[in-house]
């Protein structure tokens, strides 16, 4: 099957509060992109797909970005590994920063 990604992902590893049905859990993500992220999950019940959450990122030198995210995928390999897609729309400041990780890399992205 062909990679039908349109947009560049950016490897970076950044905590993450998921907040689900009034259940509130923790994660990070692997890798971002302007569509969305991969990001190991930890949320009890799990998530499936189709899901609709609300993602709280810690930036590094931002703070904290709230973003709406549709589940696309869970792993069935790995428990927690979980497909996202940002709601539109997305704030200019989460845009920016990964607008500014593509162009020059990610050498200070790492979030812990």
């Amino acid at each position: 099957m062909a990679d039908q990604r349109t947009r560049l992902r950016v490897a970076v590893h950044y905590r993450l509060i998921v907040r689900h049905a009034g259940v509130e859990g923790r994660g990070q993500t692997e890798n971002l992109s302007e569509r969305g992220a991969m990001a190991s999950i930890d949320v009890d019940p799990a998530l499936c797909a189709g899901d609709h959450i609300e993602l709280d990122i810690e930036l590094p030198g931002h703070g904290t970005v709230s973003v709406a995210a549709s589940v696309r995928w869970t792993s069935t390999v790995l428990p927690g590994m979980t497909g996202l897609e940002f709601t539109q729309p997305i704030s200019a400041e989460l845009l920016g920063h990964i607008a500014e990780l593509v162009t020059t890399g990610v050498d200070e992205a790492e979030g812990f």
